[in-house]
């Protein structure tokens, strides 16, 4: 595929002046911003309200709707246009979907995690399905307006910018005001930002929605994919039924639930439904289609036949696909996929905890100190590893990167594991190589923030770690996405490359319920090394993938 066009700072800042890009940004905030306070920033006022790390745990598995959202992006993509102010289809539902995330984010600011988190759950599972199925709209408006002068490229670099700055302001920004005026009203004030960010709706365009086929070519009958399809439904329902089955009766009752339990037991079954069965069934429709002698009822249609063949071409036809290219390789890179974002997805949702918290090896700073290590110098350490990965994708390769950055991702947890256990390895780096004194540079920003932060050795340590994971992180980040890139068919383009990065946060996302209570057992340096050691996971299969391709070469692309 061919490289997408680098555009400097001074180009995107020009840009925003157009209507297209000015509300690209807004719209870019808008989708940001909901997930930053839902899968991060709830976490932070959880561990101030002393809400056990475990909850935290089993909470977060929130994320996974994000992961799934492939699956109803046709119903979105399709639905009815909304007679809102006569918009388009694309705005008006956007708009419909950003008055659910406003009267989910109030709903959470009224009431207390300590007596009423079931009903915060509910509300953030609301906005969590709204947010997903925005950024579908949004991702598609993206795509449809733009034109020569104003390119796809453009849009999604200001997009981007628009998302980093609502991840900044929904981060730091949070920790600086949940400091002084408190976790309700901040998330008031939040919420009323989000209802600012609603003006990208208005000053967007409607796009022109290119017009969908009647009917799917070169696939097996109608009989064939329901069949196949079939199964695929009902093991995806009942695993999201069994993962928030549990949540709900694990918040509502934190004393009974075991989530490691679960996680050990059913999960292997969710795994086995939502992405075995999958797959299984991709490979039936490719040996019945490969067959070409099909019955004469298989022409027939079921009822709901077009939401079924939406189904089909987002997820079977995609899946089968890979499988048809690669062949066995196909395994190997859906165990690349699920396991590269492991290391540092699984214990995210216990950043704050960890930072904020004062129990099982927790570090006790304060919000202004996680604001500035974390939120501020360390998206900037994020952007950095991007921008080195993407360099070093030119230099040496994709492949060698995409080894390094699963290298690197396993070994920062390393890192995190010394300050667990009081930093003595990491002070010792630090002082023989004079490194605290780099750190002093802070100090004059947190003093123009009016933020309450000494930058001491302590905090130094914080942010040097922060800045070597962050940076593995960017480098991965940026390695996986030129990797699945290389791999999609062109002729799927959109839908396999949707599907191949969702699947590779449901490994992470499953496995935090049992490293919620895994840390309240065993403290967080030991679930640091075992995610270390679990990462390794994703350095063999990167390891054999780099060699696969040595020897056969890259996957065509243009089948």
């Amino acid at each position: 595929m061919a490289a997408s066009k680098q555009y400097s700072w001074h180009e995107l800042i020009t840009a925003l002046g157009r209507r297209k890009t000015g509300a690209m940004f807004v719209l870019g905030f808008a989708a940001g911003l909901p997930y930053v306070l839902i899968t991060g920033t709830l976490n932070a006022w959880f561990t101030n309200e002393n809400i056990s790390v475990a909850t935290i745990g089993v909470f977060s598995w929130i994320i996974i709707i994000y992961s799934f959202k492939f699956l109803w992006s046709p119903a979105v993509d399709r639905a009815p246009t909304p007679k809102i102010f006569n918009m388009g289809q694309r705005r008006a539902t956007i708009l419909l979907l950003q008055g659910v995330i406003l009267a989910a984010l109030f709903t959470i600011s009224t009431v207390s995690p300590s007596t009423q988190i079931g009903l915060i759950a509910i509300a953030a599972v609301v906005c969590t399905f709204a947010s997903a199925s925005q950024d579908v709209l949004i991702d598609a408006w993206r795509i449809e307006v733009a034109d020569e002068e104003i390119t796809v490229d453009l849009l999604s670099a200001v997009y981007q910018l628009g998302y980093r700055t609502s991840v900044i302001l929904g981060g730091a920004g949070a920790l600086i005001f949940a400091a002084r005026i408190g976790w309700n009203s901040t998330f008031v004030v939040l919420t009323a930002l989000m209802a600012v960010a609603v003006s990208g709706v208005f000053i967007a365009a409607d796009s022109e929605i290119a017009e969908r086929p009647r009917t799917i070519t070169d696939a097996p009958p109608p009989l064939w994919r329901n069949l196949a399809l079939t199964p695929v439904i009902l093991g995806w329902a009942w695993s999201f039924t069994a993962l928030f089955g549990f949540m709900a009766f694990a918040l509502s009752a934190p004393d009974q639930a075991n989530a490691r339990a679960f996680t050990m037991q059913t999960g292997p079954l969710i795994i086995i439904a939502s992405i075995v069965a999958p797959v299984a069934a991709a490979t039936f429709m490719l040996v019945a289609h490969s067959r070409g002698k099909q019955p004469e009822i298989g022409d027939k249609t079921w009822p709901g036949q077009k939401i079924l063949d939406a189904l089909y071409g987002s997820v079977l036809a995609p899946m089968a696909d890979i499988i048809k290219r690669l062949r066995y390789g196909a395994l190997l890179v859906l165990v690349l996929v699920l396991s590269y974002r492991f290391t540092d997805l699984v214990w995210g949702a216990f950043a704050y905890p960890f930072y904020l918290g004062e129990n099982y090896g927790a570090l006790g700073h304060t919000l202004d100190e996680v604001a500035i290590a974390s939120k501020l110098f360390g998206a900037l350490m994020t952007f950095v590893g991007i921008g080195v990965g993407g360099a070093a994708i030119l230099k040496i390769g994709r492949m060698p990167c995409l080894f390094a950055g699963a290298v690197l991702a396993a070994a920062t947890n390393l890192l995190f594991a010394d300050l667990a256990l009081g930093g003595a390895n990491t002070h010792a780096v630090m002082s023989t190589l004079h490194l605290y004194s780099l750190f002093g540079f802070m100090q004059p920003l947190a003093n123009f923030l009016s933020l309450d932060v000494t930058v001491n050795e302590a905090l130094a340590r914080l942010m040097l770690v922060i800045a070597a994971e962050n940076l593995a992180v960017g480098f991965a980040s940026a390695a996986i996405v030129v990797y699945l890139s290389s791999i999609v068919n062109k002729k799927y383009a959109a839908v396999q490359y949707a599907l191949l990065a969702s699947l590779g946060f449901l490994l992470g996302s499953l496995g935090r319920g049992a490293l919620g209570e895994l840390i309240e057992i065993r403290g967080f340096a030991y679930v640091f090394y075992l995610t270390a050691a679990l990462g390794l996971v994703a350095v063999i299969a990167a390891a054999m993938e780099w060699a696969r391709q040595a020897k056969y070469g890259a996957p065509d692309t243009d089948a």
